[in-house]
């Protein structure tokens, strides 16, 4: 009884350790595409500012502010 219980344990732990492995790898990929998508916005919303500021210098030059 006592060799099935320590068998039993081993593998609950065996399972576990390989889950958390598996999840750490998870969540640095899922932190990885949080990242990049807050960076994607970023740079969009930083291109739409500075193409409106191209705009209206060009504007400004032509003469038709």
């Amino acid at each position: 009884m006592r060799q099935r219980l320590e068998a039993l344990g081993w593998q609950i732990w065996a399972r576990i350790h390989t889950d958390e492995r598996g999840l750490t790898t998870l969540e640095y990929i899922i932190g990885a595409a949080v990242i990049l998508v807050v960076l994607a916005g970023a740079v969009t919303v930083w291109n739409n500012g500075l193409s409106t500021k191209i705009n209206q210098l060009v504007s400004q030059l032509m003469g038709t502010a």
